[in-house]
């Protein structure tokens, strides 16, 4: 599987990774900022396993998306 970053870089897998995998295999950084992703323009949770051929932009708390999604989590605390 083929997952092509925001970036327009590409990474392949052979089997299914969810997308905190990803960007741990990205940066250590990137995991720990991670707040969601965002698979072929559907924000998704960090646990969502992608195993297909996708975009993928791994948003923190920088991204207007993140932000939603981090008060989003934080409301169900």
């Amino acid at each position: 599987m083929i997952i092509t970053l925001k970036d327009g870089s590409k990474k392949e897998y052979s089997e299914a990774k969810s997308v905190i995998d990803v960007a741990f295999d990205i940066s250590e950084g990137l995991a720990r900022a991670a707040c969601a992703g965002e698979v072929d323009g559907e924000v998704v949770d960090l646990r969502t396993t992608i195993d297909k051929d996708c975009t993928l932009n791994i948003l923190t708390f920088k991204d207007e998306a993140g932000k939603a999604a981090y008060r989003h989590t934080a409301t169900h605390v």
